[in-house]
Order: C-alpha cells, then sequence, then structure tokens
C-alpha cells in the first residue's frame, strides 16, 4: 500500500467513525453484513481457548462474537487508526487492542488464528499486492489457520470506492504461495468472498 493509499484508508475510517461513533457503520457495514461475514470466518476451527489475532479490527466488534460462540478466547485486534483503536480499548477491557501499521512493522509474535474481516474492500492502487502482502505476513504468523473475506470481481455492479478481487487469482496465489490446504467459498452471500487457508 502505497502512502497515498494508507492516508486514504485512515481518513476514510476516522470520518466514519466521528459520524458514527460505534456499530457495524464504522466498518462500512450493516449489522446483517457484518454477521455473517464473522459467522463465515469464525467457522475455519474451534478458537475455544485460542490466541486470535484480528488484523484490520476497527472497533473490535468481532471479539464479543467469538465470545459468545466459543466462550474464553485470547483475542488481540490490530487497526491502523489511533482513534477507533482507543475505543476499541474502552469497549472492549478484556481484550487486547493494538495501533500497529504491519506492513511498515511487522507482527512481533504467532497467533492460532488470524481473522481479517473486510480489509480488502476499500479501492486503492496496489489492492491485489495489498492482499497477497497482508495475508503472508499473516500466514507467517499463525499456527493454524489464517481467514479473510474480500468482493468478488464476479458481480453485475461495481461502486467505485469498492475493490473487487478476482477469486481465481486470488486462489492461485494461496495455493502456490501460501499453503495446498485452502478452501474457497463463493458468493457465500452476495458478493462476498472466504479464504481459509490451513497450516
Amino acid at each position: 500500500m502505497d502512502a497515498a493509499s494508507r492516508q486514504a484508508i485512515i481518513e476514510n475510517y476516522r470520518a466514519l467513525y466521528r459520524k458514527h461513533g460505534s456499530g457495524p457503520d464504522v466498518a462500512q457495514l450493516s449489522a446483517e453484513g457484518q454477521r455473517f461475514r464473522f459467522e463465515k470466518l469464525a467457522a475455519i476451527g474451534s478458537m475455544t481457548g485460542a490466541k486470535v489475532l484480528d488484523l484490520g479490527c476497527n472497533l473490535g466488534d468481532l471479539y464479543p462474537f467469538l465470545c459468545e460462540r466459543y466462550g474464553n478466547i485470547d483475542y488481540t485486534g490490530i487497526d491502523i487508526v489511533p482513534e477507533i483503536i482507543s475505543a476499541a480499548k474502552q469497549t472492549h477491557p478484556g481484550a487486547r487492542f493494538l495501533c500497529r501499521d504491519v506492513l511498515r512493522d511487522g507482527l512481533t509474535e504467532s497467533f492460532d488464528y488470524i481473522l481479517i474481516s473486510g480489509m480488502f474492500n476499500n479501492a486503492m492502487t496496489g489492492a491485489t499486492d495489498f492482499l497477497e502482502q497482508m495475508t503472508r505476513i499473516a500466514f507467517a504468523h499463525c499456527t493454524k489457520a489464517v481467514a479473510f473475506n474480500f468482493i468478488s470481481s464476479h458481480v453485475s455492479f461495481e461502486d467505485p470506492g469498492m475493490q473487487y478481487h478476482d477469486p481465481l487469482t486470488v486462489f492461485r496465489y494461496c495455493i502456490e504461495q501460501l499453503t495446498k490446504k485452502v478452501s474457497i467459498f463463493h458468493h457465500y452471500e452476495r458478493c462476498d468472498v472466504a479464504v481459509f487457508a490451513y497450516r
């Protein structure tokens, strides 16, 4: 991600946070849309007692969802917008939140599962490279699996502010660069794609 795209992403979510304050609108989602994405990613495996990283966590709404489903988890959320991370810390004191640019600063520890929801939805320069870089870092720091989602390029209408990825290109990248143990779910709900990459 180039500097201009990075700043545009920060300003976009900062503006959403200032406008809405809380809820899935800050992540550019409806409550229903957020939930079906969470449900799909959470199906990657049992996370009871697991160490889980929510990469691009926004306000940390995934944390209570996972706790409801799996009980006790060791949750960390990472995002690049300082105000949003501060709000997440206040809302979810039982979780850990870090403001960190993973592409620039990397990750310093490993997790059982790494989940990435909505990170690849905003239009930007070099979007495919960004997806590949982020998932490569995530997979290098997971001990069990990485789950991520994106919007399929096989749609009948495109919003110029959103990013659409070719599922065949992403699948080929995962198999050739990450792991042979890959599952892909295309159009499981609307035009969304979920990918599970296992160790």
